[in-house]
């Protein structure tokens, strides 16, 4: 049986959205052992729980890695859509930044002069 690495991505933003993200996503998957919004089997961070809500945050959130990457990202876009509907949270939501993990490294190296 093959098993495929998750994917992990960088959510980055305000503090009080991701609070709720974080939220929402743990219960999920805790409550029916299922991925959230279909490729989201975890997610993690320092900053949940009290936070400042003036502050930022980051979290870590584990994506099925029989997924593409791209895929899995648009899937994970939908799902803070989703939550910030829910919350009535649109602005901070606008401000979160998703990124894959090794990404912005990979771009570095891309960007490099030889």
């Amino acid at each position: 049986m093959d098993t495929f690495p998750e994917h992990v991505f960088l959510l980055e933003g305000a503090a009080s959205f991701l609070d709720v993200v974080y939220e929402t996503i743990e219960a999920h998957v805790r409550r029916t052992g299922e991925e959230y919004e279909q490729v989201i089997t975890g997610i993690e961070g320092a900053d949940v729980g009290d936070v400042d809500h003036e502050s930022t945050a980051v979290l870590y959130v584990y994506a099925l890695g029989t997924v593409e990457p791209e895929e899995a990202k648009a899937w994970i876009e939908r799902a803070l859509d989703r939550i910030a509907d829910d919350h009535n949270m649109d602005l901070s939501r606008a401000g979160v930044q998703v990124t894959r993990e090794g990404e912005l490294e990979e771009e570095e190296g891309t960007n490099e002069e030889v």
